[in-house]
C-alpha cells in the first residue's frame, strides 16, 4: 500500500510539472502575441497619423491634387492652330477643318481613324482633316512610325500607310522597322523612304505639331480633336455630324 500511494503521489507530480511547463508555454504564447498587437496597434496609429497629416497637404494646398491642375474644357473656346505642313486628308479647301494629333502606338488613337473616316465619306466636299503627329514619350516606336508614314506620304502613299500601322499598332512594339514591309506592300521605293525617314525636315514636322498642342495649353492627350478651332463635345458620328452641320448652315 505505501508503494501504491507514494507511485500516485510520483505520477500526480509528474502531472502536475506538465501543467505547468504546459500553461508557462501557453503564458508565452499569449505574451507574444500581445506584444505582436502592440507593435500592429503601433504601426496602424503612425500610418493613421501619416495620412491625416497628408490629408491636411491636400486640403491647404488644393494645387497638389494632380487632377485640380489638369486644364478644364472649354468647348467655346477657339484655338487658332495653323495647317503648317501636317497632312490633309479630304477636300483641302473644305468650310470645315478638323484637326486630330495622334500618336501611331496608342489604342485610342487607333480606334478613332474609324470615325475620322466616317466623317470624311459622310462630307466628302465639306471636311478636310489636318493630321497632327503628337508620339508620347512612353512609346518609343511611334515617332519612328510618324517618320515611315510621313516618307509614304512624299510617294503619294501616306493615308495608305497610315491605315497600315494602325491596323498593326501592337507589332510596332517588338518592329520599329515594321512599316518597311509595308511600304513593299505598298509598291513604294525602298531607298528613297529609309533616306526619307532620315530627312531632319520631316522631323521637324513632328516636332512642330507636337509643339502646337502644347502651345494651345489643353490637356496633352491624344487622340486630340479641334473642329474649326473647337474642342468637340462628343466623339462619334452624330455628334460631330451635329457640329458640322452647324458650321456648314452659317
Amino acid at each position: 500500500m505505501p508503494k501504491l500511494i507514494k507511485y500516485i503521489s510520483i505520477s500526480a507530480l509528474i502531472l502536475l510539472i506538465g501543467f505547468l511547463n504546459a500553461n508557462q508555454d501557453l503564458n508565452e504564447k499569449l505574451d507574444r502575441l500581445l506584444d505582436n498587437q502592440k507593435v500592429i496597434l503601433t504601426r496602424l496609429q503612425k500610418l493613421e497619423k501619416n495620412q491625416n497629416e497628408l490629408a491636411k497637404k491636400i486640403n491647404s494646398n488644393p494645387g497638389s491634387n494632380k487632377k485640380n491642375n489638369r486644364p478644364q474644357v472649354d468647348y467655346n473656346k477657339e484655338y487658332k492652330v495653323p495647317v503648317g505642313e501636317s497632312v490633309v486628308l479630304g477636300n483641302p479647301t473644305a468650310d470645315v477643318t478638323i484637326i486630330k494629333w495622334t500618336d501611331f502606338q496608342w489604342p485610342y488613337c487607333a480606334k478613332s481613324t474609324g470615325l475620322v473616316d466616317d466623317i470624311l465619306k459622310k462630307y466628302p466636299n465639306d471636311v478636310r482633316v489636318v493630321v497632327k503627329n503628337f508620339p508620347l514619350g512612353s512609346h518609343k516606336q511611334a515617332n519612328k512610325a510618324a517618320l515611315y508614314a510621313l516618307a509614304a506620304g512624299r510617294q503619294g502613299k501616306y493615308k495608305e500607310m497610315f491605315n497600315k500601322i494602325f491596323d498593326n499598332w501592337r507589332q510596332l512594339r517588338n518592329n520599329e522597322d515594321l512599316p518597311l514591309s509595308y511600304a513593299d506592300e505598298l509598291g513604294l521605293n525602298i531607298d528613297q523612304i529609309k533616306s526619307d525617314i532620315k530627312d531632319p525636315s520631316l522631323q521637324k514636322i513632328i516636332d512642330d505639331e507636337m509643339n502646337q498642342l502644347k502651345g494651345t495649353g489643353m490637356r496633352m492627350a491624344v487622340p486630340k480633336f479641334l473642329i474649326n478651332g473647337k474642342e468637340p463635345q462628343g466623339r462619334d458620328l452624330a455628334s460631330w455630324s451635329k457640329i458640322i452641320d452647324g458650321y456648314l448652315k452659317k
